[in-house]
């Protein structure tokens, strides 16, 4: 089974604006609502991938029966541990003239050391042996730092693989538990491990250093610039691919996604790689947090050239 948890889901509403404008009245010219949250994205991915999935984490307010629904409508299964507060709205403007996007994240609702404890109980009942668990994106501010830890603690025990996508504190103390797979992008590895610039050999030595830690792969998305992909075994690097961009939004979740694929599919370091790149490729060409196809993926898969590094 694959567990995607997401700790600070959100209601994402996606406003395209032509030529936006700070401190000017703007005219929406589009707008969409999608359920969304790194883990829940992951999910929606999955789903197009036909590869079932859990949803778990906290839901609470007036959009927590809008997310039951919309998860039931796709058929994607779900165990949220219910909270007394809300949960949180994100606005995405999209300038479509310009080009240029805009995220406007709230911090999420206050979760109880109760909604906390039964999270974790969930949690701990869902994993078994086999498992992939994904466990992404951010928290609210009344969630400790070290949650991904723990969590991956409780999983490893269980025998299920996991796979951390976060960055900041989340990520570094994340890490010391030994996930088998990361994915952060260049802005989270280089705040991880201190790095002052972003040269290609200078990610592949930070991602070594990871690997010598015990982390068995990390993929580091570059955004435009493609992706860099270090394991035990090998360093790959492939460039971007260019597409026309709709929305950036949710790229990194569907190489996350891509990234179960090739375990269950038991891809080659290299194939997973293109699958991944082209997984997010795909994403960006798509409105809001919608979720890419594995039609969409093949399209593209073959323009995906990988390299090695010796």
């Amino acid at each position: 089974m694959v567990i995607t948890v997401t700790l600070n889901p959100a209601l994402d509403k996606t406003l395209t604006i032509e030529n936006f404008k700070l401190g000017a009245v703007n005219r929406v010219s589009n707008i969409r609502y999608d359920i969304g949250g790194k883990g829940i994205n992951v999910s929606k991915v999955l789903k197009n991938f036909n590869v079932d999935s859990v949803c778990t984490g906290f839901l609470g307010g007036i959009w927590e029966s809008y997310f039951i629904e919309e998860l039931n409508n796709r058929k994607i299964s779900s165990k949220f541990i219910h909270i007394n507060e809300s949960t949180r709205t994100n606005t995405k403007v999209v300038d479509s003239v310009n080009k240029v996007y805009t995220d406007i994240n709230e911090a999420g609702p206050y979760i109880k050391d109760k909604e906390l404890e039964s999270f974790i109980k969930t949690f701990s009942d869902l994993c078994k042996k086999d498992d992939i668990v994904v466990l992404s994106g951010g928290v609210s501010p009344s969630v400790p730092s070290n949650i991904y830890g723990e969590l991956i603690k409780i999983a490893k025990e269980k025998g299920a693989i996991t796979i951390l996508d976060a960055e900041g504190e989340l990520l570094e103390k994340g890490i010391k538990e030994k996930p088998d797979i990361i994915k952060p992008n260049i802005h989270e590895l280089k705040k991880l491990m201190n790095l002052d610039e972003e040269k290609e050999e200078t990610v592949i030595d930070a991602s070594k250093k990871l690997i010598n830690y015990g982390i068995k792969k990390v993929l580091v998305s570059l955004g435009d610039k493609g992706a860099v992909y270090v394991t035990e075994n090998k360093i790959l690097k492939c460039d971007g691919l260019k597409v026309p961009v709709k929305s950036t939004v949710g790229a990194g979740d569907s190489m996350v996604a891509a990234l179960v694929y090739s375990i269950i599919k038991n891809f080659s370091d290299e194939y997973t790689l293109k699958f991944a790149n082209a997984s997010g490729a795909a994403s960006v060409t798509l409105e809001g947090t919608e979720a890419c196809t594995l039609e969409q993926v093949d399209k593209l898969i073959d323009k995906v050239i990988v390299k090695e590094e010796q």
